[in-house]
Protein backbone atom coordinates (compact mmCIF):
# COMPACT_ATOMS: atom_id res chain seq x y z
CA UNK A 1 0.00 0.00 0.00
CA UNK A 2 2.81 2.40 0.79
CA UNK A 3 4.23 1.96 -2.65
CA UNK A 4 0.80 2.58 -4.38
CA UNK A 5 0.00 5.57 -2.66
CA UNK A 6 3.45 7.18 -3.23
CA UNK A 7 3.57 6.25 -6.65
CA UNK A 8 0.44 8.07 -6.95
CA UNK A 9 1.37 10.83 -5.39
CA UNK A 10 3.94 11.76 -7.36
CA UNK A 11 2.31 11.36 -10.61
CA UNK A 12 -0.39 13.72 -9.65
CA UNK A 13 2.23 16.01 -8.26
CA UNK A 14 4.26 16.14 -11.51
CA UNK A 15 1.11 16.83 -13.75
CA UNK A 16 -0.35 19.57 -11.33
CA UNK A 17 2.35 21.32 -9.00
CA UNK A 18 2.51 24.43 -11.46
CA UNK A 19 -1.13 24.75 -12.15
CA UNK A 20 -2.73 23.93 -8.46
CA UNK A 21 -0.22 24.86 -5.76
CA UNK A 22 -2.66 24.86 -2.86
CA UNK A 23 -4.59 21.82 -3.70
CA UNK A 24 -1.01 19.73 -3.85
CA UNK A 25 -0.16 21.14 -0.40
CA UNK A 26 -3.62 19.71 0.67
CA UNK A 27 -3.52 16.67 -1.11
CA UNK A 28 0.75 16.27 0.27
CA UNK A 29 -1.35 16.63 4.04
CA UNK A 30 -3.72 13.91 3.12
CA UNK A 31 -0.70 11.23 1.86
CA UNK A 32 1.76 11.92 4.78
CA UNK A 33 -1.64 11.26 6.99
CA UNK A 34 -2.36 8.24 5.61
CA UNK A 35 1.17 7.08 5.34
CA UNK A 36 1.08 7.86 9.30
CA UNK A 37 -1.45 5.71 9.98
CA UNK A 38 -0.19 2.91 8.57
CA UNK A 39 3.47 3.45 10.33
CA UNK A 40 1.53 2.99 13.15
CA UNK A 41 2.51 -0.50 12.90
CA UNK A 42 6.09 0.17 12.38
CA UNK A 43 8.76 0.29 15.84
CA UNK A 44 12.14 1.51 15.84
CA UNK A 45 14.65 -0.86 15.92
CA UNK A 46 16.69 0.46 18.32
CA UNK A 47 14.12 1.12 21.26
CA UNK A 48 10.95 -0.69 19.46
CA UNK A 49 9.39 2.99 19.77
CA UNK A 50 6.89 4.54 17.71
CA UNK A 51 7.31 6.34 14.66
CA UNK A 52 7.62 9.13 12.95
CA UNK A 53 7.14 9.90 9.13
CA UNK A 54 8.35 12.74 6.75
CA UNK A 55 9.09 13.37 2.95
CA UNK A 56 12.36 12.22 3.04
CA UNK A 57 12.87 10.60 6.93
CA UNK A 58 11.44 8.42 9.10
CA UNK A 59 12.17 9.09 13.33
CA UNK A 60 11.84 7.84 16.39
CA UNK A 61 10.07 9.59 18.86
CA UNK A 62 11.70 8.18 21.62
CA UNK A 63 15.54 7.90 21.01
CA UNK A 64 15.62 9.58 17.73
CA UNK A 65 17.08 7.33 15.78
CA UNK A 66 16.55 7.74 12.20
CA UNK A 67 16.05 5.97 9.13
CA UNK A 68 16.18 6.98 5.33
CA UNK A 69 13.08 6.80 2.85
CA UNK A 70 14.12 7.27 -0.58
CA UNK A 71 11.05 8.05 -2.98
CA UNK A 72 8.08 4.88 -1.70
CA UNK A 73 10.66 2.80 0.38
CA UNK A 74 11.41 3.05 3.95
CA UNK A 75 15.53 1.77 4.96
CA UNK A 76 15.54 -0.05 8.26
CA UNK A 77 19.18 -2.13 7.20
CA UNK A 78 21.70 0.15 4.89
CA UNK A 79 24.07 -2.27 3.37
CA UNK A 80 23.16 -5.42 1.05
CA UNK A 81 24.53 -8.74 0.61
CA UNK A 82 27.33 -9.37 -1.94
CA UNK A 83 25.35 -10.74 -5.11
CA UNK A 84 26.30 -14.31 -6.80
CA UNK A 85 28.44 -13.48 -9.62
CA UNK A 86 27.10 -16.78 -11.82
CA UNK A 87 25.35 -16.42 -15.68
CA UNK A 88 22.17 -17.26 -13.97
CA UNK A 89 21.91 -15.38 -11.10
CA UNK A 90 22.63 -12.56 -13.40
CA UNK A 91 19.98 -12.95 -15.96
CA UNK A 92 17.75 -13.45 -13.17
CA UNK A 93 18.56 -10.29 -11.25
CA UNK A 94 18.36 -8.40 -15.06
CA UNK A 95 14.67 -9.62 -15.20
CA UNK A 96 13.43 -8.78 -12.12
CA UNK A 97 13.60 -5.38 -13.60
CA UNK A 98 11.02 -6.25 -15.66
CA UNK A 99 8.92 -8.23 -13.48
CA UNK A 100 5.85 -9.30 -15.90
CA UNK A 101 8.78 -11.17 -18.14
CA UNK A 102 10.71 -12.39 -14.88
CA UNK A 103 7.08 -14.24 -13.28
CA UNK A 104 6.10 -14.96 -17.49
CA UNK A 105 9.63 -17.08 -17.34
CA UNK A 106 9.28 -17.92 -13.74
CA UNK A 107 5.49 -20.05 -14.14
CA UNK A 108 6.03 -21.25 -17.14
CA UNK A 109 9.24 -23.17 -16.11
CA UNK A 110 8.08 -24.16 -12.97
CA UNK A 111 5.11 -25.30 -12.32
CA UNK A 112 3.34 -24.75 -8.63
CA UNK A 113 0.33 -27.08 -8.04
CA UNK A 114 -0.38 -26.22 -4.22
CA UNK A 115 -2.17 -23.56 -2.53
CA UNK A 116 -1.02 -20.01 -3.54
CA UNK A 117 -1.08 -16.85 -1.25
CA UNK A 118 -3.59 -15.18 -3.83
CA UNK A 119 -6.13 -18.00 -2.38
CA UNK A 120 -5.50 -16.67 1.16
CA UNK A 121 -5.88 -13.02 0.66
CA UNK A 122 -9.13 -13.25 -1.50
CA UNK A 123 -10.75 -14.07 1.77
CA UNK A 124 -9.23 -11.02 3.76
CA UNK A 125 -10.55 -7.53 3.15
CA UNK A 126 -8.43 -4.46 2.40
CA UNK A 127 -9.47 -2.13 5.36
CA UNK A 128 -7.88 -2.43 8.71
CA UNK A 129 -6.09 -5.27 7.97
CA UNK A 130 -2.08 -5.68 7.67
CA UNK A 131 -0.51 -8.35 5.40
CA UNK A 132 3.40 -7.99 5.12
CA UNK A 133 5.09 -10.09 2.42
CA UNK A 134 8.52 -10.91 3.67
CA UNK A 135 11.54 -11.64 0.96
CA UNK A 136 8.94 -10.31 -1.72
CA UNK A 137 10.88 -9.81 -4.70
CA UNK A 138 9.49 -7.92 -7.47
CA UNK A 139 6.57 -9.77 -6.95
CA UNK A 140 2.97 -7.76 -6.02
CA UNK A 141 0.03 -10.18 -4.76
CA UNK A 142 -1.94 -7.42 -4.01
CA UNK A 143 -1.50 -3.99 -4.03
CA UNK A 144 -2.49 -3.16 -0.44
CA UNK A 145 0.78 -5.70 0.73
CA UNK A 146 3.67 -4.20 2.64
CA UNK A 147 6.62 -5.72 0.73
CA UNK A 148 9.50 -5.99 2.53
CA UNK A 149 13.48 -7.13 1.00
CA UNK A 150 17.18 -6.73 1.79
CA UNK A 151 17.07 -6.17 -1.85
CA UNK A 152 16.26 -2.71 -2.90
CA UNK A 153 13.95 -3.53 -5.62
CA UNK A 154 11.63 -1.23 -7.13
CA UNK A 155 8.83 -0.68 -5.17
CA UNK A 156 9.89 -2.25 -2.14
CA UNK A 157 7.79 -0.35 0.74
CA UNK A 158 10.54 -1.67 3.69
CA UNK A 159 13.67 -2.69 3.25
CA UNK A 160 14.71 -4.78 6.27
CA UNK A 161 16.35 -8.19 8.11
CA UNK A 162 14.03 -10.98 8.02
CA UNK A 163 15.45 -11.54 11.23
CA UNK A 164 15.09 -8.10 12.92
CA UNK A 165 11.47 -6.81 11.10
CA UNK A 166 10.51 -3.45 11.89
CA UNK A 167 7.03 -4.53 13.10
CA UNK A 168 5.05 -4.14 16.58
CA UNK A 169 4.64 -7.36 18.35
CA UNK A 170 0.34 -8.86 17.34
CA UNK A 171 0.19 -6.37 14.30
CA UNK A 172 0.08 -8.24 11.48
CA UNK A 173 -2.82 -9.99 10.06
CA UNK A 174 -1.02 -12.55 7.50
CA UNK A 175 2.50 -12.93 7.00
CA UNK A 176 3.92 -14.39 3.60
CA UNK A 177 7.24 -15.73 2.45
CA UNK A 178 7.71 -17.46 -0.50
CA UNK A 179 11.00 -19.03 -1.26
CA UNK A 180 13.17 -17.43 0.82
CA UNK A 181 13.48 -19.65 4.24
CA UNK A 182 16.20 -21.50 2.34
CA UNK A 183 18.32 -18.37 1.59
CA UNK A 184 18.61 -17.27 5.75
CA UNK A 185 21.39 -18.54 7.17
CA UNK A 186 19.05 -18.46 10.51
CA UNK A 187 15.09 -19.80 8.86
CA UNK A 188 14.56 -20.77 12.85
CA UNK A 189 14.99 -16.72 14.11
CA UNK A 190 12.95 -15.58 10.90
CA UNK A 191 10.07 -18.01 12.05
CA UNK A 192 10.03 -16.70 15.51
CA UNK A 193 9.94 -12.89 14.07
CA UNK A 194 7.18 -13.75 11.45
CA UNK A 195 5.38 -14.92 14.96
CA UNK A 196 6.31 -12.38 17.12
CA UNK A 197 4.48 -9.80 14.45
CA UNK A 198 1.28 -11.55 13.75
CA UNK A 199 -1.91 -11.02 15.89
CA UNK A 200 -3.39 -14.46 17.71
CA UNK A 201 -5.01 -15.81 15.34
CA UNK A 202 -3.16 -14.17 12.63
CA UNK A 203 -2.15 -16.57 9.48
CA UNK A 204 1.40 -17.60 8.05
CA UNK A 205 2.05 -18.97 4.61
CA UNK A 206 5.67 -19.72 3.60
CA UNK A 207 7.15 -22.02 0.83
CA UNK A 208 10.27 -24.11 0.88
CA UNK A 209 11.91 -26.33 -1.01
CA UNK A 210 13.15 -30.42 -0.57
CA UNK A 211 14.42 -32.13 -3.79
CA UNK A 212 16.14 -29.23 -5.49
CA UNK A 213 19.92 -28.26 -6.45
CA UNK A 214 21.66 -25.31 -4.51
CA UNK A 215 20.58 -22.06 -6.21
CA UNK A 216 21.72 -18.64 -4.53
CA UNK A 217 20.18 -15.79 -4.29
CA UNK A 218 22.38 -14.56 -2.93
CA UNK A 219 23.35 -17.25 -0.93
CA UNK A 220 21.58 -20.94 -0.50
CA UNK A 221 21.71 -22.65 2.86
CA UNK A 222 18.87 -25.47 3.90
CA UNK A 223 16.00 -28.13 2.75
CA UNK A 224 12.85 -29.49 4.48
CA UNK A 225 11.23 -32.60 4.93
CA UNK A 226 7.53 -32.95 5.32
CA UNK A 227 8.03 -33.50 8.73
CA UNK A 228 11.27 -30.93 8.52
CA UNK A 229 8.71 -27.90 7.68
CA UNK A 230 6.14 -29.38 10.84
CA UNK A 231 9.23 -28.84 12.90
CA UNK A 232 10.12 -25.71 12.01
CA UNK A 233 6.62 -24.49 12.21
CA UNK A 234 5.93 -26.03 15.14
CA UNK A 235 5.13 -22.65 17.29
CA UNK A 236 2.02 -22.68 15.08
CA UNK A 237 -0.73 -24.49 14.78
CA UNK A 238 -0.90 -26.12 11.33
CA UNK A 239 -3.95 -25.24 9.17
CA UNK A 240 -2.91 -27.09 5.56
CA UNK A 241 0.47 -28.95 4.77
CA UNK A 242 0.80 -30.08 1.33
CA UNK A 243 3.37 -29.85 -1.86
CA UNK A 244 3.80 -26.99 -3.33
CA UNK A 245 6.02 -28.36 -6.87
CA UNK A 246 5.67 -31.89 -7.56
CA UNK A 247 8.23 -34.51 -8.02
CA UNK A 248 8.06 -34.10 -11.87
CA UNK A 249 9.95 -30.90 -11.23
CA UNK A 250 11.84 -32.53 -8.27
CA UNK A 251 13.43 -34.90 -11.32
CA UNK A 252 14.10 -32.15 -13.99
CA UNK A 253 15.88 -29.80 -11.92
CA UNK A 254 18.14 -32.57 -10.96
CA UNK A 255 18.32 -34.13 -14.53
CA UNK A 256 19.08 -30.63 -16.32
CA UNK A 257 22.02 -30.15 -13.34
CA UNK A 258 23.47 -33.52 -14.59
CA UNK A 259 23.50 -33.30 -17.76
CA UNK A 260 25.00 -29.51 -17.66
CA UNK A 261 27.46 -31.39 -15.24
CA UNK A 262 28.13 -34.47 -17.65
CA UNK A 263 28.32 -31.98 -20.79
CA UNK A 264 30.34 -29.02 -19.26
CA UNK A 265 33.79 -30.86 -19.38
CA UNK A 266 34.71 -29.25 -16.26
CA UNK A 267 33.77 -25.74 -17.30
CA UNK A 268 31.63 -23.57 -14.95
CA UNK A 269 30.02 -21.26 -17.73
CA UNK A 270 29.25 -24.01 -19.78
CA UNK A 271 27.93 -25.48 -17.20
CA UNK A 272 25.76 -22.32 -16.46
CA UNK A 273 24.58 -22.25 -19.75
CA UNK A 274 23.83 -25.67 -20.63
CA UNK A 275 21.93 -25.44 -17.36
CA UNK A 276 19.86 -22.98 -18.45
CA UNK A 277 19.18 -24.53 -21.65
CA UNK A 278 18.12 -27.98 -20.12
CA UNK A 279 15.61 -25.91 -18.21
CA UNK A 280 13.92 -24.93 -21.15
CA UNK A 281 14.13 -28.19 -22.69
CA UNK A 282 12.90 -30.31 -19.95
CA UNK A 283 10.35 -27.97 -18.71
CA UNK A 284 7.20 -29.01 -20.68
CA UNK A 285 7.35 -32.33 -18.48
CA UNK A 286 6.48 -30.37 -15.17
CA UNK A 287 3.25 -29.84 -15.90
CA UNK A 288 2.85 -33.52 -15.33
CA UNK A 289 3.03 -32.40 -11.56
CA UNK A 290 -0.85 -31.79 -12.04
CA UNK A 291 -1.20 -35.24 -11.97
CA UNK A 292 1.48 -36.92 -10.32
CA UNK A 293 1.95 -33.99 -7.75
CA UNK A 294 -1.35 -34.77 -6.19
CA UNK A 295 -0.65 -38.59 -5.81
CA UNK A 296 -0.08 -39.36 -1.70
CA UNK A 297 3.57 -40.17 -2.05
CA UNK A 298 4.23 -37.65 -4.28
CA UNK A 299 6.04 -35.59 -0.63
CA UNK A 300 8.72 -38.74 -0.83
CA UNK A 301 10.37 -36.71 -3.46
CA UNK A 302 8.40 -33.27 -4.02
CA UNK A 303 10.66 -30.42 -5.00
CA UNK A 304 9.12 -28.46 -2.63
CA UNK A 305 6.32 -27.49 0.01
CA UNK A 306 3.81 -24.87 1.31
CA UNK A 307 2.23 -24.41 4.76
CA UNK A 308 -0.52 -22.39 6.01
CA UNK A 309 -0.79 -21.59 9.82
CA UNK A 310 -2.31 -19.99 12.15
CA UNK A 311 -0.98 -18.20 15.46
CA UNK A 312 -1.70 -19.86 18.53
Amino acid sequence: MLSTTNALFRCYIFRCKKKFPLLICILEYIIMDMLANKIDSLKCLSCGGNLSISKELVKCLSCAATYNKKKETIFFIRSVAEKDDSIIFRIKDYLKKYPRVFFLFYNTLGVFVGKKPKDIIKNISKDGTLIVDIASGVKITREDIVRVDSEPYEGIDIMADALNLPFKNNSCDLVICESALEHFNDPISAVREMNRILKKGGLVYISVPFIVGFHASPNDYFRWTEAGVKELMKDFEKKELGVGWGPTYAFTSILREWLAIFFSFNSQKIYQILSLAFMFLLSPLNYLDYIFGKFKSANSIAYGFYYIGAKK
